[in-house]
């Protein structure tokens, strides 16, 4: 790991000497990512319950993000074709930074952000005609999210004059608790045959907590994150079908846009599809998806290919899982007692 890494590491994990952030939580299959980038899709799907995960690892283990989440769309709505969905999200994002002194002559030191959180989200899904080939869903979260630090830090000011530093770290059992609130609005409709697309918009950090860590400094508010996504789910004949994406990320004055392209293979007689393709992180990464559904059960993988100046080895990999569960109540069938004619 060369220095100039390792001081760029430092710099995305301590921002100037007034707050320390880590980054936001940041996927790139972020179709198999319902509940981390809008409440509103918590639901939004056929069955009983779903339930998956996703494992991140970046640069090198620099960044490890797991996280996990379960939804039902379990309650009826105001009319007979509408539905509320509730569910739980959960996640750990773990940053590292490990640098060299300036003096040849010092040892390394090294240091870790952990944001953890459990979150619990709510949305309701309003048909607009009872076979449900339009629905718009409006979706609350809302929970409590933790920053903890371990190891050891060096800021600006013990870098230019070489006394210690100012800021007051906590240590790693007191940590920074705080409230999060996000909301969000999806339109779901379908085309032709099992055709189908989803748009939809979301506030991440509507309420701005107090998210830094330090005992000093400035404003330590988390910034509100505008997403914005869009996917069409497209047969093209009974054996191939294509799914292109867009996802758009605004958080202060840092953005995000993503371009993915899907090509799946259907193989009704086992109940399999598999799919392929490419995504592109403008400025980032070229981004390589590979996956596989059977049955209820979809896997997906994914590598990032860092094509900006944060070349390899910083790239990326993503392990992702979910499972549709059908738990269906048996007809109730009345006997039918058939009487012979003579």
């Amino acid at each position: 790991m060369t220095f100039k890494f390792r001081i760029i590491q430092l710099v995305l994990l301590t921002i100037g000497s007034g707050f320390l952030y880590s980054q936001d939580i940041h996927f790139t299959q972020f179709n198999m990512a319902p509940l981390t980038y809008n409440p509103a899709m918590t639901g939004a799907f056929s069955g009983s319950i779903r339930v998956g995960g996703l494992y991140r690892d970046q640069w090198g283990s620099a960044y490890k993000t797991p996280s996990f989440y379960l939804d039902s769309p379990i309650l009826k709505g105001f009319r007979k074709q509408d539905w509320i969905g509730v569910g739980l999200y959960a996640f750990q994002d773990d940053g590292q930074s490990e640098y060299l002194p300036f003096d040849a002559s010092g040892t390394s030191k090294s240091g870790s952000l952990v944001t953890g959180g459990v979150l619990t989200s709510a949305a309701y899904h309003f048909a607009l005609d009872k076979q449900r080939n339009t629905v718009i869903a409006l979706g609350v979260q809302y929970g409590s999210v933790s920053k903890k630090i371990d190891g050891m830090f060096e800021f600006e000011d013990a870098l230019l004059s070489g006394v210690p530093t100012v800021e007051q770290l906590p240590t790693k059992d007191e940590g920074k608790n705080y409230q999060d609130i996000s909301g969000g609005l999806t339109v779901t409709g379908k085309t032709t045959g099992q055709s189908f697309y989803r748009i939809g918009v979301s506030a991440m950090h509507v309420n701005k907590p107090r998210a830094g860590v330090l005992s000093a400094g400035g404003s330590s508010k988390l910034p509100t994150r505008i997403v914005g996504y869009g996917t069409y789910h497209m047969d093209l004949n009974e054996q191939l079908m294509v799914t292109p994406s867009v996802l758009f990320q605004s958080m202060g004055k840092a953005s995000e846009v993503a371009l993915q392209a899907l090509l799946g293979y259907k193989i009704p007689a086992q109940s399999t599809v598999i799919r392929g393709g490419l995504g592109y992180r403008l400025g980032d990464a070229m981004e390589v998806l590979v996956g596989v559904d059977y049955k209820d059960l979809r896997v997906g993988l994914s590598y990032d290919l860092t094509l900006s100046q944060l070349r390899s080895p910083n790239n990326a990999f993503e392990l992702a899982v979910s499972y549709i569960a059908r738990i269906y109540k048996r007809p109730k069938i009345d006997p039918v007692i058939f009487c012979p004619r003579f």
